[in-house]
């Protein structure tokens, strides 16, 4: 285990040489933003919101998150859409924040109409989120940017992720596995994974948050100019 361990560090440190560092845009102990007002900001400023696979090896791969700590919890700039355990996807997504009565739409790929059980990603910032009527529409630059994970789980619990953005699928595992990520997920979203919360009451960093309202005030990292 130790030799493993071992070489997971060595290969986060050679990973977070290619990876541009991590800065914060709003700190969290202090008044924390909202979705919208987060990723206007970050386009404004030309600045790329930290994906969930970046954190991850900041919380989890490496002690880079002490650097940033006054961040956490924060969103991420992976945008998810997901529906509720064992229905298709329709030609939308559709969530609305309870609190605030906003509806956020996520348009779903030709391709990936009557898929159940998966979620699909984008990152920031191939999206921006656009006005049409009362909604607020996850516009995609290129369709093709838009990925589906398969086999999404239904419940929270300790689950492997995928490679390429580090969310959790497949079957349950137990949390001394390495690689297994805490999900806590709601019936659907349309929203960021959020990083950095507690679970059991201790700060842990590899619990994934996929339930936030868009309206939480919470803190974002920023890929450094």
């Amino acid at each position: 285990m130790k030799t493993e361990t071992k070489a997971k560090t060595d290969i986060a440190r050679k990973n977070d040489k290619k990876c541009p560092k991590l800065t914060i845009l709003v700190k969290r102990k202090i008044k924390g933003i909202p979705l919208v007002e987060g990723l206007r900001m970050a386009e404004e400023r030309g600045l790329v919101i930290a994906s969930n696979k970046r954190l991850d090896m900041a919380l989890v791969e490496s002690n880079e998150w002490k650097n940033i700590s006054e961040v956490f919890p924060c969103r991420s700039g992976t945008m998810t859409a997901y529906v509720k355990p064992g229905e298709k996807f329709g030609n939308y997504v559709t969530y609305t924040n309870i609190e605030t009565y906003q509806r956020y739409v996520f348009p779903v790929p030709e391709d990936y109409k009557g898929i159940k059980n998966a979620i699909l990603v984008v990152e920031n910032p191939e999206y921006t989120l656009e006005k049409d009527g009362k909604d607020l529409v996850v516009a995609v630059k290129n369709i093709e940017n838009i990925g589906l994970i398969r086999r999404f789980p239904p419940k929270d619990g300790w689950y492997p992720t995928d490679e390429k953005y580090g969310i959790p699928t497949g079957n349950k595992v137990g949390p001394s596995d390495p690689n297994a990520r805490y999900l806590e997920r709601t019936n659907s979203l349309v929203g960021p994974t959020v990083r950095g919360s507690h679970i059991y009451g201790y700060f842990d960093g590899r619990v994934i948050v996929l339930y936030c309202r868009s309206s939480y005030s919470l803190g974002i990292a920023v890929e450094a100019p």
